[in-house]
């Protein structure tokens, strides 16, 4: 073989490798025609390889955003003469927002360049929750031990307060300043144990899911705020009377307390802010209007984030989570005029939202087996209902929802969750309190536990929550 079938031969063996390689490249030859654009840049960028190999650069302008950002940076090495290592650039691309990773090199003094690149989306991602697990971590040893250290002193305060009250039940005057100390020592405690379930939120979860009245609590909340905020020019208008969410009583008023709190802090403590409640079909909605400072360019929801100079930031990030969690929503906007809406739905049980759903249901006492199944299907609900793990049917079948027993005689009921497709939602039904705290291990689907022995009703209202879509 003569040297330039050998160099063919070597040229040919080089492209090969190039398009075989899952490290995706684009190269540009000295006439800025792109000579290389490998199989795994066209998986990146959502672009074919036909559609770009041998293509000027500067065509590439009206390409599509990514491919289009990475032809801007090859044009500028080619200008500039100067390469790259390890920088970073945000992308559109078919599959969404993405960050790539990439190395430029200059080719000799002629023009061209190549252009290594890598999809680190997910290893960014990744990233960011382990420095905020971190984070979360080093704040909650810090609020662990503050807890501590406060709650004692916190009821002391409250008891005597009490014992005074008594006292000097006789005295309006007194009474009315012994009960402000109550309601602060209160507020105190109810922050505590906030920024504690925040923290860690599964914690809350060995108590198990119930379902909360919204609008005595809401019309609760309206009352101490006006209480705290004398003058305060707080409306409230309620037209959802008996509706329940499946949200604990604690949780429902940190969603309530921490909206209504806040809009009060940035007008502040004047308002006027409004609160409403409304129910619309299969929904509830909560909206708390204010007449604030508008909305900042950052996420408010983030955790951490904070416009207050004594603000943990964790309030609005809590708010959120615990709305997700109960399969509502929650989004703010701008008020017209000025100021800010928050507006929260949750979703509301129906039994009829269970005619039609796949249920599977694992439970290994038979008789309760056969009840909790003739009540399912008594709604209308199609139910599969074995008695073990073993007994579950193989495969991808995607369940409405999935009823668990959490002690079984072969595998336990998270095992069980574990196996099921991703977003299977879960009910775990145990006497058992560390059923709740287990559900830590469940992820990426919204999992309640119902501790036995449950009512039928609240049984039906928290499966016709989980079936309906989030």
């Amino acid at each position: 073989m003569g040297s330039s079938e050998r160099g063919r031969a070597i040229e040919e063996l080089a492209g090969i490798v190039l398009q075989q390689v899952q490290t995706a490249a684009i190269a540009v030859d000295e006439d800025g025609r792109v000579g290389v654009y490998n199989a795994a840049a066209a998986r990146v960028l959502g672009v074919a390889v036909e559609d770009v190999a041998g293509r000027d650069l500067d065509s590439l302008s009206g390409a599509p955003p990514a491919l289009a950002a990475l032809a801007g940076i090859l044009s500028e090495a080619r200008r500039s003469g100067r390469a790259a290592t390890r920088r970073q650039v945000e992308v559109y691309t078919p599959a969404g927002e993405r960050t790539l990773g990439y190395t430029l090199s200059v080719l000799g003094g002629g023009g061209a360049a190549a252009l290594f690149f890598a999809d680190l989306t997910d290893a960014v991602a990744e990233e960011r929750r382990a420095a905020e697990a971190q984070r979360f971590a080093e704040v909650g040893r810090i609020a662990s031990a503050m807890a501590h250290e406060l709650k004692t002193p916190l009821a002391t305060v409250a008891l005597y307060a009490n014992l005074l009250r008594r006292r000097l039940a006789s005295d309006a005057a007194d009474v009315q300043q012994l009960d402000v100390i109550k309601d602060q020592t209160r507020l105190c405690l109810e922050r505590i144990q906030a920024i504690l379930h925040s923290i860690n939120p599964d914690a809350a979860r060995s108590t198990g899911m119930t379902l909360t009245p919204v609008a005595p609590l809401v019309r609760t909340v309206v009352s101490e705020q006006r209480r705290r905020n004398k003058g305060a020019r707080l409306s409230l208008r309620v037209s959802a009377n008996g509706a329940r969410v499946g949200l604990g009583e604690s949780d429902l008023r940190s969603v309530v307390s921490n909206l209504v709190t806040n809009a009060l802090e940035v007008t502040s403590g004047k308002g006027p802010v409004d609160v409403r409640v409304d129910e619309d079909g299969d929904m509830i909605r909560l909206r708390v209007a204010d007449r604030g400072p508008g909305l900042p360019e950052s996420d408010v929801f983030a955790a951490f984030f904070t416009t207050k100079s004594s603000g943990t930031g964790l309030g609005l990030w809590l708010v959120r989570r615990l709305v997700d969690d109960a399969g509502g929503s929650i989004c703010v906007r701008a008020r017209r005029g000025g100021g800010a809406v928050f507006e929260v739905e949750l979703p509301l049980p129906r039994h009829e939202l269970l005619r039609g759903a796949d249920v599977l249901l694992v439970e290994d006492d038979a008789s309760l087996r056969g009840a909790s199944a003739a009540a399912l299907e008594a709604c209308g609900a199609g139910v599969t209902a074995v008695g073990s793990g073993k007994e579950v049917p193989n495969g991808s079948h995607t369940w409405g929802c999935a009823i668990l027993d959490y002690h079984l005689p072969d595998l336990t009921g998270v095992e069980i969750a574990a196996r099921l497709p991703a977003g299977t939602p879960i009910l775990m039904v145990s006497s058992d309190p560390a059923a709740g705290a287990a559900l830590a291990e469940v992820h990426e689907r919204r999992a309640w536990y119902l501790p036995k022995p449950f009512e039928v009703e609240t049984y039906l209202d928290l499966v016709s929550l989980l079936v309906r879509p989030a």
